[in-house]
């Protein structure tokens, strides 16, 4: 098991004594607040987890040569890598398709997105998204660079879908930043229709037998689901003791970075998984909303579950995950920082 996960266990474990104890330590709360994350993980993950691999098992053929679009639409441990493993038998592409891009753009559209815009506000939702343009800034040389090195054969051709529909998200955050917001806005509430949908479909099959996916599916759904949702209580509950331990420090770290201490304990958190971090995005200010969702496209994760998933599936390739991953994350973390205090927004 991964150490950042055992330990986000042990301290979920201790939430769930003090809810024995009545709350007798002051952690019950943050214990609480994880578990009823379930139900909303189960609405925007489940569905897409079941129905989109069901679909793309059964129709790899549709898909040939297509790997650089499927590894941007899945997760590595939401399906994308397994796909990539069963559609190629060269390294380099498995390495780059099947690890870099599905642990990163995958994973923020099948995984991130879906679950932090079911739940931000409007107003946070804004900011999340314009983090995200920072954190795609951070990645796409990143990957340019990884791919180059990686030798992938007519990479720049392969690549070019990938890079024509970053370009455009970057070129509207220059030239129309409300414009960008109203077409990433867009598309978050297709993502989360499509998603209560895909849930609506998982629920006849559960029921009624239909075949819109299978029983081992909707049971990988449902332990992901239910470990997520553990992984938060644990996180919660750390950062309840972190909070109460050293609160100066991290708010001197905050001072360095002109953020609060909140947005500090979300970008530490991120690094074993970025759902430990959407209870706290509330309560930071808005300069660390937008530098957690920066971070948070390539870098979070880099030391939690993935990390886990990948060194058990591909243990070749965890010096490239955690390289690719941490460098992009904290590019995206300094054009944030850089960017935010040239237009003057600090707070």
């Amino acid at each position: 098991m991964n150490p950042i996960i055992f330990i986000l266990l042990c301290f979920a474990a201790l939430g769930l004594f003090d809810k024995m104890l009545n709350n007798r330590l002051g952690l019950a709360s943050s214990f609480d607040r994880g578990i009823i994350t379930m139900g909303d993980f189960m609405m925007s993950v489940g569905g897409f987890y079941c129905i989109a691999i069901a679909f793309l098992n059964g129709h790899a053929n549709l898909f040939e040569n297509k790997e650089m679009i499927i590894s941007s639409l899945l997760a590595p441990d939401l399906g994308g890598y397994s796909i990539i493993e069963s559609m190629t038998h060269v390294d380099n592409i498995l390495i780059f398709c099947g690890v870099l891009l599905t642990s990163t753009l995958g994973c923020l559209i099948s995984f991130q997105l879906p679950i932090f815009l079911n739940e931000l506000d409007k107003d946070d939702l804004n900011h999340y998204l314009k983090g995200i343009i920072y954190g795609i800034l951070g990645l796409l040389p990143v990957l340019i660079v990884a791919g180059i090195i990686l030798q992938i054969p007519n990479f720049i051709v392969s690549f070019l879908p990938v890079i024509i529909i970053c370009a455009i998200l970057i070129g509207l955050f220059f030239i129309s930043f409300q414009t960008l917001i109203v077409v990433l806005t867009l598309f978050s509430k297709l993502v989360q229709i499509l998603g209560y949908i895909f849930f609506f479909l998982v629920c006849l099959t559960f029921f009624f037998n239909m075949n819109f996916t299978n029983a081992t599916l909707i049971n990988d759904a449902l332990r992901i689901v239910f470990q997520m949702s553990i992984i938060v209580c644990g996180s919660l509950v750390f950062c309840e003791i972190i909070l109460r331990k050293f609160s100066n420090q991290i708010e001197r770290i905050g001072q360095i970075l002109n953020i609060d201490k909140y947005s500090v304990m979300g970008i530490i958190l991120s690094f074993g998984t970025s759902i430990a971090m959407l209870p706290l995005f509330g309560k930071m200010n808005r300069k660390g909303k937008i530098l957690n969702a920066a971070f948070s496209l390539s870098g979070a994760f880099v030391f939690g579950g993935q990390l886990g998933f990948i060194a058990s599936v591909n243990p070749n390739s965890v010096t490239w995950f955690v390289v690719v991953k941490l460098v992009a994350g904290m590019l995206g973390l300094l054009i944030a920082n850089l960017w935010e205090k040239k237009t003057g927004n600090c707070v």
